[in-house]
């Protein structure tokens, strides 16, 4: 079995799933108080749901990868782009696991601010949003996706580093990685092929 075929199914959960995390998130933040909000359930089901989404996003890396590396090309940026996905899930495994305990049991260290980890998601959120504009660009150049798919891929990598709360900051690259996914195992030879349009 192709690599891109074996991380479809991965792959293909990164859409729906953040949809569904941005959707707790806004609900959390309508009815929760700001006190409660990290240790909300509301919350840690939205970074439950978004850390899935990471998985699908992280496969749509490796699927791309794959893809790249079968026409020959260079891979550099879906590797990138691989490792950026994995840095962001662990800040997200964090926020699910970590963050509502220091938030529950020391609150002062969380309003006192943390600037190593501050630094961290910054520079986890630089690597995401490098890898994923190169994945974009390169999976254009390589024609594998149409112009306008690539591009989306690229664009929603720069928004990536837009502040704000992870589930918003990824809901359109999630999405844009889901329909990528689908076109690169369309896109491989032998697997029901599909026509690139421009």
């Amino acid at each position: 079995m192709e690599l891109a075929s074996f991380l479809r199914p991965v792959a293909l959960l990164a859409g729906p799933a953040a949809v569904v995390a941005a959707v707790l998130l806004a609900v959390a933040l309508v009815t929760v108080g700001d006190g409660e909000l990290l240790t909300s359930p509301m919350v840690l089901a939205s970074s439950s749901a978004l850390l899935i989404a990471l998985l699908g996003v992280g496969a749509a890396a490796l699927a791309a990868l794959a893809r790249l590396q079968v026409e020959g090309r260079g891979a550099a940026g879906p590797a990138i782009a691989a490792v950026g996905s994995v840095l962001v899930a662990g800040g997200t495994w964090a926020t699910l696991f970590v963050q509502p305990a220091i938030a529950a049991k020391a609150p002062d260290v969380l309003e006192a601010g943390l600037p190593s980890v501050v630094v961290g998601y910054a520079a986890s959120y630089a690597v995401f949003c490098v890898g994923w504009i190169w994945t974009g660009v390169a999976l254009v150049r390589a024609r594998i996706v149409p112009t306008w798919l690539g591009m989306m891929l690229a664009v929603t990598g720069a928004l990536a580093i837009v502040p704000g709360p992870s589930a918003f900051r990824l809901l359109l690259l999630s999405v844009v990685a889901t329909l990528v996914a689908r076109r690169l195992v369309a896109a491989v030879p032998g697997a029901n092929p599909a026509p690139v349009a421009a």
